[in-house]
């Protein structure tokens, strides 16, 4: 996860030094689901990659015994255009969201934050667990989930990364009590109320990705400042953000930045210890040919993989 960390931080620097070409993701809609393409380029100096991530989400596949979302990531050398690798897109999805968040924190939480609240415990909510491990320790670890057994499991998990109190709570109560927290829910409707939240706390949403749907409601968003992914990703496509322009709570401009900007020192990241600060992501590409190119280092290294030959 560290390294992870490490290599989303390069990949919005290059993006922040027009290193990086992403284009807006590829989304069509079909009568079973959704389909997404996500391209992205890095050409500095030091390095060039290219790959493109192909993704499925199809809400009735539980009842056919399979993940909602599938994904393959293809990685190729930035070179030659020639196929390195082709590798499971769900875990490199998982663990970059959560290392992106982790920096996003590093980058707007107050100074001195104690109390780190998980909304859903899927995968996304353990990998955020991991990602927060590394960027600061907490001494209390609130969960919530609609399913009680993920949640105490993920609260033991807590109790063992940060040796700190951990306990299973409601979305309010862990609004109402941290002050950091990572919402990594699949609800298309908020799941706490805005005026809840505690001043000086620092928001990661990183589970509703289309402009209909949305885990923050629209007085959480007009009362924070905002920062997002990008402005082809979050800006365009996360109904957390749209939703409330639509209602005429806040305009475009109430976004401060991307990510990008925040890294490279263009925006800062939090202006005031009491400043709420939301960080609002839809996944961007860069993220996904970083941490494949950091799996694929690390596999030739290892010498693990299996050689195909096309």
């Amino acid at each position: 996860m560290r390294d992870c960390i490490r290599a989303a931080e390069d990949g919005f620097l290059a993006l922040a030094a027009g290193e990086a070409i992403v284009p807006e993701r590829l989304v069509m809609t079909l009568p079973a689901g959704v389909f997404l393409e996500m391209p992205s380029a890095m050409q500095s100096e030091k390095q060039s990659a290219l790959g493109t991530k192909i993704v499925s989400v199809f809400e009735k596949n539980p009842q056919r015994g399979l993940a909602t979302v599938q994904a393959v990531y293809l990685l190729l050398d930035g070179e030659t255009g020639c196929p390195l690798a082709l590798m499971e897109g769900r875990f490199i999805t998982a663990i970059r969201t959560a290392a992106v968040s982790a920096l996003a924190t590093r980058h707007l939480m107050a100074e001195g934050a104690s109390r780190l609240g998980i909304i859903g415990a899927g995968i996304q909510g353990e990998f955020h667990l991991e990602a927060m491990a590394e960027v600061a320790r907490f001494s209390e670890v609130l969960i919530a989930s609609r399913t009680e057994g993920k949640a105490l499991r993920l609260a033991e998990k807590a109790e063992r990364l940060f040796d700190a109190r951990s306990d299973v709570a409601r979305a309010e109560d862990v609004v109402r009590h941290c002050n950091v927290i990572c919402v990594c829910t699949n609800s298309p409707v908020p799941v706490f109320a805005g005026r809840l939240i505690n001043p000086g706390t620092h928001i990661n949403a990183v589970g509703a990705f289309t402009p209909q749907t949305r885990e923050i409601d629209t007085e959480a968003v007009a009362g924070s400042r905002v920062i997002i992914d990008d402005h082809t990703a979050a800006g365009r496509e996360a109904g957390d953000v749209r939703i409330p322009i639509s209602e005429g709570a806040i305009t475009y401009d109430h976004i401060k930045g991307t990510l990008a900007d925040v890294v490279a020192g263009r925006v800062i990241g939090r202006e005031s210890a009491d400043e709420i600060t939301l960080f609002k992501s839809c996944g961007l590409a860069i993220e996904d040919l970083v941490t494949a190119k950091l799996a694929y280092e690390r596999a030739i290294d290892r010498g693990v993989g299996l050689q195909v030959e096309l």
